[in-house]
């Protein structure tokens, strides 16, 4: 199903596309079925089809699928939790060629640890991770920690494929001349960032999947960290949020890094977006819930007079800006 957002008079910006909503673990079964159980991924195509992906959570296993063997990803990591990451075993790009690569790394290991796993061998394409202001060595670590054992049987050169590309709260990444992607903190453990996509015409979409907007604070710091948020964002036409709790369930969890359903809509009406995208649903959502919840901060919408749509965000949900 295509939930089709208003494109530029220019015609299309970019195409979004949700493998996975949920936070903290999986959660399939019957209570999820329409929303779906996949952790975080997103796959964003610009209008020339540059692919970006957004997170790596069990959803990458199904995008991976259904790209083609030469198709180029620049994959996106707004922090390395494990609901973020546990899909980049199990990504196809990855893993094509397998026997081959472990081939590779049982010479190489007979001879000079990986000389031979960079030689000239058929591997696919290569996938970049952006890691914010996590080094290209932290990232490293991390993929050798998923990618060998106790937790993956020992396939070394699968590594090598992947090129490591940080960057900092100052300074875009710049995917293409035309393609810019710029990171902000999120107030989640573990560094975790805000990404905001900009193409020629400016910013397009904005994606905060683990982030605690904490209206309930007086901190003059949290303050001023919001309102800038506000400001970088502002009129972004598409913004994903995080939508972790309930209300009644916000005050058991001040200090986990996650906001609830109506600060999120909150903060999409200050920040004069066009679409909300509530995300990252907690594991024990049901569908119904779900629906309960989307209702809610529609009304809160309707009393505030804005023009602010809200959807929540399901398995194969399809944006277009």
């Amino acid at each position: 199903m295509a939930y089709i957002t208003p494109r530029s008079s220019r015609g299309m910006r970019f195409r979004v596309r949700c493998w996975g909503a949920r936070g903290t673990m999986p959660s399939p079964g019957p209570h999820t079925v329409r929303y779906g159980g996949h952790t975080s991924c997103l796959e964003v195509r610009a209008a020339d089809d540059t692919l970006l992906v957004l997170d790596a959570g069990t959803g990458l296993r199904s995008l991976g699928q259904k790209l083609g063997p030469d198709e180029i990803t620049h994959l996106f990591l707004t922090h390395q939790h494990s609901d973020h990451v546990i899909g980049l075993p199990h990504f196809a790009p990855l893993m094509r060629d397998v026997g081959v690569l472990a081939t590779a790394g049982a010479v190489a290991t007979e001879a000079s640890d990986r000389a031979v796993a960079s030689a000239d061998l058929p591997f696919g394409p290569r996938v970049y991770l952006t890691s914010g202001t996590a080094s290209r060595g932290e990232v490293h670590a991390l993929l050798d920690t998923l990618l060998s054992p106790p937790l993956f049987p020992p396939i070394g050169a699968v590594i090598e494929r992947v090129g490591v590309q940080a960057f900092s709260d100052g300074a875009p990444a710049e995917v293409t001349s035309q393609l810019f992607v710029h990171r902000f903190p999120a107030r989640h453990p573990g560094d975790a960032a805000i990404l905001r996509i900009d193409d020629s015409q400016g910013a397009a979409i904005a994606y905060a999947p683990d982030n605690e907007l904490d209206y309930a604070s007086t901190d003059a710091e949290v303050i001023a960290w919001r309102r800038g948020l506000t400001l970088a964002l502002h009129g972004v036409p598409i913004l994903i949020h995080d939508a972790m709790y309930t209300e009644a369930e916000l005050p058991r969890h001040h200090g986990w890094g996650h906001s609830s359903a109506l600060e999120a809509t909150r903060f999409a009406m200050e920040c004069v977006a066009g679409l909300l995208v509530l995300f990252h649903h907690h594991p024990d959502r049901s569908d119904e819930a779900m629906d309960a919840l989307v209702q809610e901060c529609r009304q809160l919408v309707a009393l505030s007079g804005s023009s602010l749509r809200v959807i929540a965000a399901w398995e194969g949900l399809s944006l277009t800006v």
